[in-house]
């Protein structure tokens, strides 16, 4: 059984989407949840997950406000054990189409960001140990998109980005994963899913014939972040519905 009692969580993102999802599971299994959120909006998604105390809104690109926000939380919880790099941006554009404003903004979100979440947090997670890191990487940088350069790009740095961390954490016994979701129901892929023509195309490619839900995804990240996954360290975890089986 996956328990987060006594564990205190950190994720960006939280206000939506995987994050938002993560929080939640989080809270109901018992953890101490902080993280970061974009919006007013997304605070009120929060309301009794996570105290406004522990509830930041910054932009994850903003490393100062981040790091603060690292020391804040730990501060409250009496430390952190427990990190989610959820926070992310997709923008569909071919790679000619690619402005250097739209690669720098995605990849600051996607990958500089979780490395900087990452590297705050590890002062606080050796006073935690055993202590968990989960980057949320995506299909998309395993097997790319046509018209995702820049996204693709920043995914599959954090697929490197997780297993070179995890080498250089596990003699500290802080573990550190990716998830690669497949397309997910959430505002990411709202556009496409409200295409009828583009949502069905894609569900064709889906072995399991459906998108998969936060929930899902959130279930797996509490497994990585709690002792259940306690062996497991430097692995990219897909879950596509068998996407990347074919």
């Amino acid at each position: 059984m996956i328990t987060l009692v006594n564990r205190s969580l950190f994720i960006t993102g939280a206000g939506t989407g995987i994050g938002l999802a993560t929080a939640q599971l989080a809270h109901s299994l018992g953890a101490m949840v902080s993280g970061t959120v974009f919006s007013d909006d997304q605070i009120k998604n929060l309301d009794g997950i996570i105290p406004t105390e522990r509830c930041f809104k910054l932009d994850v690109t903003d490393a100062v406000a981040l790091q603060t926000a690292v020391a804040k939380a730990s501060t409250a919880c009496g430390g952190i054990d427990g990190v989610l790099a959820s926070a992310g941006i997709i923008k569909l554009l071919t790679s000619e189409d690619t402005n250097p404003d739209d690669w720098a903004r995605i990849l600051d979100v996607n990958l500089n960001a979780s490395f900087n979440l990452a590297k705050f947090t590890i002062p606080h997670l050796r006073q935690r140990t055993p202590a968990s890191i989960v980057m949320i990487s995506s299909q998309i940088g395993l097997v790319g998109h046509r018209n995702a350069a820049a996204y693709a790009a920043s995914k599959s740095a954090i697929n490197g980005l997780a297993r070179s961390m995890a080498l250089e954490l596990a003699g500290v016994n802080i573990r550190v994963n990716a998830i690669a979701p497949g397309p997910i129901a959430t505002g990411m892929t709202a556009e496409t899913r409200a295409n009828k023509d583009k949502s069905n195309a894609l569900l064709e490619r889906i072995p399991l014939g459906r998108f998969g839900t936060a929930k899902e995804i959130a279930n797996l990240a509490a497994f990585l972040i709690s002792d259940a996954s306690s062996f497991i360290t430097g692995q990219v975890v897909v879950a596509d519905g068998g996407f990347t089986a074919q």
